[in-house]
């Protein structure tokens, strides 16, 4: 009986991209899917989300009508699978680490068995279609989750998550402060590290998000941070141009600090100000994250997997 085996090699750190290979899993398994994570023998499960998805580590026979489900940024494992004939598919995530990372591994794949791909964004679809001209690419986006991302009680404060720009947060946090002197009470808050609970809670209650997205297929974080009542301002990281408008933050281009510094302080200044215009701003970038929702990945999660393998469907309802 065809089991969908998600692959993942969490390393303990934060990486959203391991929380949504967890989602899929347990989404696939509420809608009645055989779906399991195989973690690598030196992977670290993750602690700092919760989720409902069964994880294996070690020994996990493959039979074989197994659709094993592969990250795009592992090409280790993308070459052990792709001289066997395993079914797979590939999790495309990151453009960027899987053409950095993963094109000599895909290489090995046969002609006539190149596998599918499910990617996250349209932009992925177009570059991987420019690769694969021959390749099923589906799309099911990530989503900033609605069951957990909401607006609180609003306090003057800047979260930003500076994993990936330590530098240019650093850099836009002093321009800000010099050029802007008016917004100099302002809390910063750092999501560094900080479990999804804590992200909840410190998006929840903050006014302001400085976005510091860095080569993304998407930018997830900041997306929560529009679900959560924001106002947005600073980078998009190329990826977030697929939802960033006037309407919805202050963007700048991508490395241009001052340019962010200024960008976060017309934020400030419109939370400061209030009334309709603040109103219109929140509501926009609220409309967008639904757009990307978790009721929108769960229906086309499901619609993909019917396509790839309706066979691994149990039941029509959770099988946990």
């Amino acid at each position: 009986m065809a089991r969908i085996i998600y692959l993942a090699f969490p390393s303990g750190a934060v990486q959203g991209g391991q929380k949504m290979l967890f989602r899929h899993v347990e989404t696939l398994r509420a809608l009645g899917f055989d779906a399991v994570c195989l973690l690598g023998a030196k992977s670290q499960p993750p602690t700092w989300f919760e989720h409902a998805a069964p994880v294996v580590q070690g020994e996990f026979p493959i039979e074989a009508d197994d659709i094993l489900a592969v990250p795009d940024d592992a090409p280790q494992m993308l070459a052990q699978v792709a001289p066997i004939r395993a079914r797979t598919v590939v999790i495309s995530q990151n453009p960027y680490l899987f053409t950095a990372l993963s094109l000599q591994a895909m290489a090995r794949f046969p002609a006539d068995r190149l596998p599918p791909f499910i990617v996250m964004a349209p932009g992925q679809a177009a570059l991987l279609g420019r690769l694969y001209p021959q390749a099923q690419v589906e799309r099911v986006p990530c989503f900033a989750d609605e069951r957990l991302f909401a607006p609180g009680a609003k306090t003057p404060a800047v979260a930003y998550a500076p994993r990936k720009r330590p530098v240019e947060a650093a850099s836009i946090q002093g321009l800000f402060g010099a050029l802007h002197p008016r917004h100099a009470s302002l809390d910063w808050r750092g999501l560094e590290e900080a479990t999804e609970t804590e992200v909840v809670a410190t998006l929840g209650a903050a006014s302001l998000f400085l976005s510091l997205s860095r080569l993304e297929s998407v930018g997830l974080t900041t997306l929560e941070s529009m679900a959560s009542g924001c106002v947005c301002a600073g980078f998009n990281g190329v990826g977030g141009w697929e939802y960033a408008t006037p309407e919805n933050g202050f963007w700048a281009p991508d490395e241009d600090c001052e340019a962010a510094a200024d960008a976060l302080a017309q934020a400030a200044d419109l939370v400061e100000t209030g009334g309709a215009p603040l109103k219109a701003m929140v509501e926009a970038g609220r409309e967008t994250a639904a757009r990307w929702s978790y009721a929108a990945f769960r229906e086309a999660l499901e619609a993909t997997w019917m396509k790839l393998a309706p066979e691994a469907r149990l039941r029509n309802g959770p099988l946990d």
